[in-house]
């Protein structure tokens, strides 16, 4: 997935107060996580998918797309 592409899905929205992107990460600000990772990914200028941003932007994705099938959706 392209950084535009990740963009276009997770800007913009609404989303849980607090998101679980792994046992040890949890988002308690999203506006301020996906604007803080998305600076990181700009600025990244290697494999994109080795910047450590792209994979918490992935987990994220994960993490919504996870709640949301299971009946919790984002606002």
């Amino acid at each position: 997935m392209t950084i535009d592409e990740l963009k276009r899905e997770l800007m913009g929205k609404s989303f849980p107060d607090e998101v679980t992107i792994s046992p040890d990460q949890v988002v308690f600000d999203v506006e301020l996580f996906l604007k803080t990772q998305f600076i990181m990914l700009d600025l990244w200028k290697k494999d994109i998918e080795k910047s450590p941003a792209y994979i918490r932007l992935m987990r994220f994705r994960e993490a919504i797309i996870t709640k949301d099938e299971n009946g919790n959706a984002a606002d």
